[in-house]
């Protein structure tokens, strides 16, 4: 047994979950519905745990994820008011489970740190515990395989906060594509860049997604227009219409079109009217139902014309969460010096000018 996991012995895992039980009906910042949900997994965990043949946090590992945390404010002495700045006597005292079968638990360290791995994929439900009194909840959703999953968590107001969240790993391959990349919608070789392929949106994510031609390592920089490549990776959450794919790897088969010129029939590096279109860049000027878009990089000769369709979505960050801002608001946000992504078809394009209407524009700054 791992020294961080704490698990009932068979005599008393029945007293474990009775005891989770009884206690947590002292919690007035609980609902009812939350006790109810508490006890159920009191007693999946002394069942899992009872029969000395439970499995700890690495057996359910057919998934691969992992969580890794960091507790601040959780220590003292028992009691779901002992909140406190300190995390020194944590251990042996905080546990942190989670309903799966088996239902997997693991005590936090002295420094305040704990890891569960072979975790569910979708969503699961953190609960902490100290001395069998629950001390509050946190949700997580959209893990994908093999995901590896950092968060910090601190106690406020009698309940349990996450602080930060961040997530690498891509996870298995759930699809493949091949064609041919459309458009060069961003490019950002730090971060995450984005290409229409086979008229899937694609990002490539720096540290993440591995792109090669032959045995040779390439960049970013080196897809361009008219490739035929072959994509390996996950879905990533929708973006309204949109639902994105994080590559794991992107091998380029051929050599691309020539790219075209400001000469071309289209200004817009692989524009093509009557298809969909991203693109990324400042406003210049007008307002969130009509204006102008001078286009990251070099992909368009001139500012874009931007023509916002009845309907259309508006998102800004953060985008959920007691200080997401509302669509209106994000609305209001569009004006000269924004940076917005917009989604949408493009409509008209020539040598020197286009025209895009959009069906969603995201304010990033």
């Amino acid at each position: 047994m791992s020294p961080v996991e704490r698990r009932p012995n068979r005599g008393e895992s029945g007293s474990f979950a009775k005891e989770i039980t009884m206690k947590m009906h002292r919690l007035p910042f609980l609902r009812h519905g939350t006790r109810i949900a508490l006890a159920a997994l009191a007693l999946a965990v002394s069942t899992s745990c009872g029969g000395g043949n439970a499995a700890g946090p690495s057996s359910n590992s057919s998934s691969g994820v992992v969580l890794r945390g960091s507790v601040l404010g959780l220590a003292g002495s028992s009691g779901a008011s002992a909140l406190s700045s300190s995390v020194a006597s944590v251990a042996g005292a905080l546990t942190v489970l989670v309903q799966q079968n088996p239902a997997t638990s693991t005590t936090v360290e002295s420094d305040g740190s704990f890891t569960l791995r072979g975790l569910p994929t979708g969503s699961f439900t953190l609960v902490f515990v100290r001395d069998g009194i629950p001390l509050g909840t946190v949700n997580l959703g959209a893990v994908l395989p093999n995901q590896e999953l950092t968060i910090t968590v601190t106690g406020a107001g009698g309940s349990v906060v996450l602080l930060e969240e961040q997530r690498n790993g891509v996870g298995h391959g759930d699809l493949e594509i091949e064609g041919l990349v459309e458009q060069v919608i961003a490019l950002n070789a730090a971060g995450d860049s984005r290409f229409l392929i086979d008229r899937r949106t694609v990002v490539a994510r720096a540290t993440q997604t591995a792109i090669r031609e032959g045995n040779a390592l390439r960049s970013v920089a080196d897809l361009r227009v008219g490739q035929r490549v072959h994509v390996k990776g996950v879905w990533l959450p929708a973006e309204g219409a949109t639902q994105p794919v994080l590559a794991s790897e992107i091998k380029i088969q051929g050599n691309a079109t020539p790219t075209p010129t400001p000469t071309a029939s289209c200004m817009i590096d692989g524009g093509s009217v009557g298809r969909g279109i991203e693109l990324e860049g400042v406003v210049l000027g007008g307002a969130a139902s009509n204006f102008q878009l001078r286009v990251n990089g070099n992909r368009s000769a001139n500012p874009v014309t931007v023509l916002v369709a009845g309907g259309a979505s508006f998102e800004c960050t953060p985008r959920s969460g007691p200080n997401a801002p509302t669509p209106e608001q994000c609305r209001a946000l569009v004006a000269p010096g924004a940076q917005v992504h917009v989604s949408g078809t493009l409509d008209a394009c020539g040598a020197t000018s286009a025209q895009v209407t959009a069906s969603k524009v995201i304010v990033q700054k």
